[in-house]
């Protein structure tokens, strides 16, 4: 247990603790900062201008050398911080206030200059005015006479300008000083936490002391990159990070961990309460016929042979049901909110690609590569850029994958070859004794055309009703259905593999029926 002890007073400089590590968490950050200290029996790490969102039940230090004796956390304001910089910019400004007194002083002697200068205009017009009268007027005097005044007057002007000219700029200069100042003395308000920790070990060597902390206002999502190797039969992954944090702290250099964890939701298990069964008496309804859709999603199981290659750069370490994920590369990032995006990790994993078109949906045919997830980490949800020969083919958001799940990724339309579906009969008419029954037929042509130079396998898929109950029969019309597909009956999806010649057309013809018995209100089907 950590000993709280009297915060001391010291004169030195702290040593410098800047951050060095963090694990960034998809709502927050654990921030680890470092320094160095000469060892002795007490003493004492500063770690100071530590972001205000820090939690102050969170901070914990260690260190490589002795013991930690105590841990003291206070919250100050930064105005200390601040204040060798607002005394520098004091002293600019009785500076700057100097130079804008004696040019005040110079433009008053630029105005007595000009005032001299019309009085000199006066007297040699005065002169000129009296010797017109003489027999011989001095030209020469009239002209030493104007040329003085005029120089006078320009010298005048002169200074006036320049006065103005450098009044202009000792103002731009002093507003920006008092914005600055302004903008300190704000910050100076804000708060932070100083931290100081108590080392005893032994004195001649130096100790590294580490500080963590949790902060708010941080998080990362990821984003991925896919570019497909048709020739190669693989998919190169690169997995990237966003991050963003405001806590008004740079990490600069920093070892960056990225954890799939989230903290803030609970991991408390459900508790098992008594389940009752009872029964209450109702009148007889008939039974309605409803189409319902449901979907499925669930991870798949891989090989062990799924994976090409990884980048043996990354660290991965497993936290549970979470990972951590460690950045190759040190990295900067703004504490103002900006973006930064690294880097994390490139696999190359093996694919099976396919031309696959479902006409219901959509009626194109879309390339696309079945893979598993080789990565030596789940890949969380987040946007994905797809390329084919280098050029970007399409950009959606690829859902959470398990380590070895399954799951496929498109890469853009496939103009080539053109889909469409035909609806040719959806009857509906009664049978059976009594007509117990009611068929309801379903006729749907789809015509393939290819205008490729080379072959090519088109996947195309369409689904048929799945009956949830024993009274609903649902078959495939095999006269009319066209060969070769194949059913899977647990979903319904029909699906044909057709082999495409250059500029070959086809067409492909799928017929089902769905028996209902009469008592049911098949209205909905």
């Amino acid at each position: 247990m950590l000993l709280t002890f009297p915060l001391l007073l010291t004169l030195s400089q702290p040593p410098a603790a800047d951050v060095t590590k963090v694990v960034v968490y998809p709502d927050r950050a654990q921030v680890t900062r470092e320094a160095r200290i000469a060892c002795g029996p007490r003493a004492v790490a500063n770690f100071a201008g530590i972001t205000p969102s820090a939690d102050p039940a969170s901070f914990r230090a260690r260190t490589n050398l002795g013991a930690i004796e105590g841990l003291r956390t206070e919250v100050r304001t930064r105005d200390q911080v601040f204040a060798p910089d607002v005394k520098a910019i004091d002293v600019d400004v009785r500076r700057l206030r100097g130079e804008t007194a004696a040019l005040e002083n110079r433009a008053l002697r630029a105005g007595e200059q000009a005032t001299l200068a019309g009085r000199l205009l006066e007297v040699a017009r005065g002169l000129v005015g009296r010797e017109m009268n003489d027999a011989t007027p001095n030209a020469a005097a009239w002209t030493v006479a104007f040329e003085t005044a005029l120089a006078t007057r320009l010298k005048a002007n002169a200074a006036v300008v320049d006065v103005q000219s450098r009044r202009r700029d000792l103002d731009r200069k002093l507003a920006e000083l008092y914005a600055k100042r302004s903008r300190l003395a704000t910050a100076a308000t804000r708060r932070e936490h100083f931290a100081e920790v108590l080392v005893s070990c032994a004195a001649g060597r130096s100790a590294t002391v580490e500080l963590t902390y949790m902060v708010g206002g941080a998080g990362w999502r990821p984003s991925y990159e896919a570019r497909a190797d048709e020739k190669g039969g693989t998919v190169d992954l690169a997995t990237f990070a966003t991050i963003t944090q405001s806590t008004g702290e740079p990490w600069t250099k920093t070892r960056v961990t990225l954890s799939t964890a989230v903290p803030r939701e609970n991991a408390t298990p459900p508790d098992v309460r008594r389940l009752n069964i009872w029964a209450e008496e109702r009148k007889a309804t008939k039974k309605v016929l409803v189409r319902r859709d449901e979907f499925r999603d669930r991870a798949e199981a891989s090989g062990k042979d799924d994976a090409v290659s990884g980048d043996t750069q990354m660290q991965v370490a497993a936290q549970g049901l979470s990972v951590q994920l460690t950045v190759p590369e040190r990295a900067d990032i703004a504490g103002n909110g900006t973006p930064a995006r690294l880097f994390v990790a490139r696999t190359k994993m093996k694919a099976r690609f396919a031309l696959r078109s479902i006409p219901k949906l959509m009626p194109f045919v879309f390339r696309v590569a079945d893979l598993s997830n080789a990565a030596p980490f789940p890949l969380l949800a987040g946007p994905i850029d797809a390329f084919r020969h280098g050029a970007l083919m399409a950009r959606y958001q690829l859902p959470r994958v398990p380590q070895g799940g399954r799951f496929h990724l498109t890469f853009g339309l496939e103009e080539s070859i053109r889909m469409k579906r035909v609806t040719v009969e959806e009857l509906r008419r009664d049978e059976g004794l009594f007509k117990s029954n009611r068929r309801f037929r379903y006729v749907y042509r789809f015509d393939v055309a290819s205008f490729s130079k080379s072959e090519a396998e088109v996947e195309l898929s369409e689904h048929i009703p799945v009956s949830e109950l024993d009274d609903v029969k649902v078959g495939i019309d095999t006269e009319v259905t066209t060969a070769g597909y194949e059913h899977r009956a647990d979903d319904g999806i029909v699906t044909w593999r057709l082999k495409m010649g250059a500029g070959e057309k086809r067409s492909v013809t799928l017929a089902f029926i769905v028996d209902v018995p009469s008592s049911f209100d098949s209205g909905r089907l």
